[in-house]
């Protein structure tokens, strides 16, 4: 069994970067930007009820692509919930394309599966230090104040891959609270109730306000959005079927020399 999340390090806000908070507390995912996106695919949105539900993990260089697996012990936290009961047992299997997550639910209604990875560390050669800047929007600032340190050094980053899902069984009628209150991961989507086109973003169970999102369609449609002082935003009209959801949050490090971490979520959801 996972734990059902883990506890974050909250790091002071030093002085150079806190002019740079406002900034870099909202950083877009744009088509070209987070390189491979991660995501729990879509690939089938309505299931019997009485069958066993399996879900893909995937990583790609584009949605809905199904490019990349994941190892199961990358897993640091996993949640399923139908109908209002939460799975008891989740089973994970690797593929080369994805990490297979099956369940058996008893229960009826709408459904959710979020999964967090357990945060990976390395560092980017400084010929690609731009472009990993680029592929996290990095703030102008904050970019130049790592160029400015003597030599070419490497940059050490880590990344976290925060994402969910949203389906029915049998039925979506009833279980709606599981899609509308958030489970504390470090940044996450949550539906907003009684909107079929609203939901939210939060940061560990906090509204996150001001910060931009990206909506893709499968078939190449695509939104910015900014959330609202409620961490809130609709998707427009004019995008149908099943969406994905993204977001990326950089954590500055005490000085510019530190470790950049990011929370990189998703969330995919079928509007019609």
């Amino acid at each position: 069994m996972f734990e059902r999340i883990a506890g974050r390090v909250r790091r002071r806000s030093p002085m150079w970067r806190a002019s740079l908070l406002g900034g870099l507390a909202a950083l877009a995912v744009s088509s070209a930007a987070l390189g491979h996106k991660t995501f729990l695919a879509l690939q089938q949105s309505l299931w019997p009820a009485g069958q066993t539900v399996q879900i893909s993990m995937t990583s790609a260089l584009d949605y809905p692509d199904i490019q990349f697996g994941f190892s199961p012990d990358r897993v640091a936290f996993a949640s399923a919930i139908v109908g209002g009961e939460t799975i008891a047992e989740l089973a994970f299997a690797q593929s080369e394309t994805s990490m297979d997550v099956s369940f058996h639910p008893h229960a009826t209604g709408m459904g959710m599966l979020a999964v967090t990875t357990h945060p990976r560390s390395g560092e980017i050669p400084p010929e690609s230090v731009g472009p990993y800047f680029d592929e996290i929007e990095l703030d102008a600032d904050a970019r130049a104040a790592f160029l400015a340190l003597p030599g070419t050094p490497a940059l050490m980053r880590s990344y976290t891959k925060l994402t969910k899902t949203v389906f029915c069984v049998e039925t979506c009628e009833g279980g709606e609270a599981a899609l509308v209150t958030p489970l504390g991961q470090a940044l996450e989507f949550v539906r907003l109730a009684g909107e079929s086109r609203g939901f939210a973003l939060f940061r560990s169970g906090e509204p996150l306000a001001g910060h931009r999102v990206r909506v893709q369609t499968a078939d190449g449609g695509h939104q910015d959005a900014v959330t609202d002082d409620a961490g809130a935003f609709f998707v427009d009209e004019t995008l149908q079927g099943a969406i994905l959801l993204s977001a990326i949050r950089v954590e500055l490090p005490d000085q510019p020399a530190g470790i950049y971490h990011s929370d990189q979520a998703t969330m995919t959801v079928n509007l019609d």
